[in-house]
């Protein structure tokens, strides 16, 4: 037999562990939602890292043969026309070769969209200046590309437009592939740079090489005449022109990488 107390401990203990039982419950809640968001940020993370790669990745400052259609005379050719253009004027322009736009998972339906974002997916040109060029051939969809950075007016639209139909479709209709992009890329230097003098392009180097000789000068005088203080200064200021004199004659205006340019979608579109 119960007694009330017997019958009060007994609702208690049941109580208690029907709180136990609740609480139990509740953990398990806790960790299914915990599981949930930590599966859901795990597969937006993938998403967001494989939609950041749709686009191929540079594997050169330059050249990017994909489709594997340029001779390797041609292919360095083009490395070296690049190469010189950038440490003369800064300009970086790149060459990229794809088989087919369906290799990627873009929601690019045209080569004009998928240029200007690869365009500025990977930065090319600098973002001061915006003038950078890229040329883009899609093989089996037989379109080529001239992009160009938002720093060109838009009177580079025709000249590039010549350039695809006049220096490089002829060559495509034969599949001649490395012919047609290596002349398409000589005519684009010769449309967005111009003739120079010796003098004018040393310009620089010759004004620096003066401002250090003449500093050299200074230092030593004011070291012999006791004002040691603002000899060192002095020195300081000659070593960092110095420091940039060597550079520019080591790598021009030349930056390694791609310095963040974009485009607003100027440029020219071909196919054959």
């Amino acid at each position: 037999m119960f007694s009330p107390e017997n019958t009060i401990k007994t609702k208690a203990n049941k109580k208690i562990k029907l709180n136990g039982v609740f609480r139990g419950k509740h953990h398990t809640k806790e960790q299914k939602m915990k599981k949930f968001l930590t599966l859901f940020t795990m597969l937006f993370m993938l998403s967001y890292l494989h939609g950041a790669n749709i686009y191929p990745q540079p594997q050169d400052d330059y050249v990017n043969d994909y489709a594997q259609v340029l001779s390797p005379s041609d292919s360095t050719k083009i490395y070296k026309m690049f190469e010189d253009l950038e440490y003369q004027t800064g300009i970086e322009a790149v060459v990229v070769t794809i088989n087919s736009m369906e290799d990627y998972e873009t929601t690019d339906n045209t080569i004009n969209s998928f240029a200007t974002n690869l365009f500025n997916n990977w930065g090319i040109g600098h973002k001061d200046k915006n003038d950078g060029v890229l040329i883009l051939v899609s093989i089996q969809d037989r379109k080529c590309r001239i992009e160009l950075g938002a720093g060109y007016s838009g009177q580079y639209n025709s000249d590039m437009k010549q350039i695809i139909d006049n220096q490089m479709i002829p060559y495509f209709k034969t599949e001649n592939y490395s012919q047609g992009i290596t002349q398409g890329a000589k005519s684009v230097i010769s449309k967005i740079t111009k003739q120079v003098t010796w003098l004018d392009f040393y310009k620089w180097h010759i004004a620096l090489g003066v401002l250090i000789i003449i500093g050299i000068f200074v230092i030593v005088s004011l070291f012999k005449s006791g004002k040691k203080g603002w000899g060192w200064m002095l020195l300081l200021v000659v070593g960092g022109l110095l420091a940039f004199l060597i550079k520019l004659i080591i790598f021009g205006f030349k930056i390694v990488g791609f310095a963040g340019g974009f485009s607003v979608g100027g440029g020219a579109t071909g196919e054959w």
